[in-house]
Order: C-alpha cells, then structure tokens, then sequence
C-alpha cells in the first residue's frame, strides 16, 4: 500500500497522521472509495463531486483543486488497484469547525474479482448510519457484519435500520428485481448514494423507495454494487438459489466495458 498525504500544494507520500487528527481520535472524516485500473480512476468526476458534496455538507472546508489532484498521483503511482481519498476534520476540540481539513489518499493493489455472482444473506442487528448514509470513517458496524457474514462463508450481508428498512449490503449497494421492477433503498433508509448505484439508475428505471426483509425475499433477481466490484449479480439469498439472473450479468458486462 502507498499513501499520499496534501501538504497545501502537492500531494507528498505519507504512511501516518498526526495523533491530534480528529479523523482518527473521532472518526470525522469522508472518503470516496474508487478503483484504479492502468493509472486512472474509474467515475473519477463523479467521485470529486460527491466527495465535494459531502464536505460541504458537513462543512469541512476543502478546495476543488485539492480533490482534482489526486488524479496526477494515480497517474503517477500507476498502480491498479483499490485507492480511498480521505477527508478529515483535522486538529481542534471535537465542537470545533473543520477549518483545516487534511486530505490523504492511499492506493493497495488488489487482483479483480473472479467469482461471477455471490452468495449472501441477511444481517440480523440494526443499524442507524450516520448522516443518512453519508461515508464517514464511522465503519465498524458494517466490518463486523461483513466479518460475520464471512464466518458464515457467505460473500456479503444485506443490513437494515431500526426501522426495519432496507440499507444495503455491508459494502455495497443493493438492487432488487421483481418482475419487471428495479428496485432500490432510498436514502431516506440510510443508503450511501454510490456512484455505481447512480451509474445504474441512469441506465434503467428504477423505484428507490424503503424496502423490507419481505421485499428482499420476494425478488427474483438481487445484485450488488460499489466502486470496486461494479455490478455483481447475487446467486443465493440465505442459501436458497434466485432464479435467472439477467439484469445484473448485463449490468456487468456493460460497466467491464467503460
């Protein structure tokens, strides 16, 4: 893994932050996670966008050309891989405004998936996101559902609010087919609003509404997204098979070849 770290011109190599961050003694940072393929960021301009918004949202004060210059370290580094951007509150009291953000970014190789579809099930601990969904460093919940998914030998996990809601997977989206129906949590459920989930949405009519443990066992298609894996198709739910998969392996093969 290599990391970068903005010293308020360039993008310097790094592997720490200073103990004072407030990114690591609170968790008050956001991030985009993104794929690198041949020194270039997949939905590099739709990730700037969303990582922008964000900081605005939660006004942590960072320029545009700050984010935009990740690109020339992907370039450089030429790795293929899994990168994250970071962030940061920076120093101050936990009250304090993120007048002095620290912006990091690392990149770690990583080989492609080669399974096709996944198996997965159900999470059975609610879960209420910060920030409706927001992607803060406040991530422990869905680590330890994954890692128990995983203990289960199962690929990933759907997990839901205390309201019983549809979120997503630990860590990535999740779709729902029925029939001739696309459907999708809405933010309001406290789904992260991924770029390969809005990369979906504007290729085929999908309902984003709030969806139930119910709905989820009534779809006969379920397939996954986010940065790294693009569209992956979900084979069976709690070890009961789905039936035909067909919007998902299209899906796949259409973002392959972007």
């Amino acid at each position: 893994m290599k990391g970068w770290l903005w010293n308020g011109n360039i993008f310097q190599p790094a592997d720490s932050l200073p103990l004072s961050d407030r990114g690591f003694r609170y968790g008050m940072s956001l991030f985009e996670s993104v794929r690198v393929r041949d020194g270039r960021a997949d939905f590099w301009a739709q990730h700037q966008l969303r990582l922008l918004a964000a900081c605005a949202e939660r006004d942590f004060v960072v320029e545009e050309n700050t984010i935009a210059a990740a690109q020339e370290v992907f370039e450089t580094a030429g790795m293929d891989g899994f990168a994250r951007i970071y962030v940061t509150a920076g120093d101050g009291a936990p009250s304090a405004p993120a007048q002095a953000p620290r912006v990091f970014l690392f990149i770690e190789p990583r080989e492609p998936e080669k399974e096709t579809s996944w198996d997965i099930g159900f999470h059975d601990d609610n879960h209420r996101p910060l920030f409706s969904g927001m992607k803060t460093a406040n991530y422990w919940f869905n680590c330890d559902a994954l890692a128990q998914a995983r203990a289960r030998k199962l690929d990933e996990a759907l997990i839901f609010n205390d309201h019983a809601e549809l979120i997503s997977a630990c860590c990535a989206n999740v779709f729902l087919v029925q029939g001739e129906h696309v459907l999708t949590p809405s933010r309001a459920s406290g789904c992260r609003l991924g770029v390969v989930r809005e990369w979906v949405i504007a290729r085929r009519k999908v309902t984003e509404r709030r969806l139930r443990r119910e709905d989820v066992l009534k779809a006969d298609e379920i397939f996954l997204t986010n940065s790294w894996l693009g569209v992956m198709p979900v084979s069976t739910l709690e070890g009961r098979p789905l039936g035909p998969r067909s919007i998902g392996p299209k899906l796949a093969a259409e973002i392959a070849q972007r």
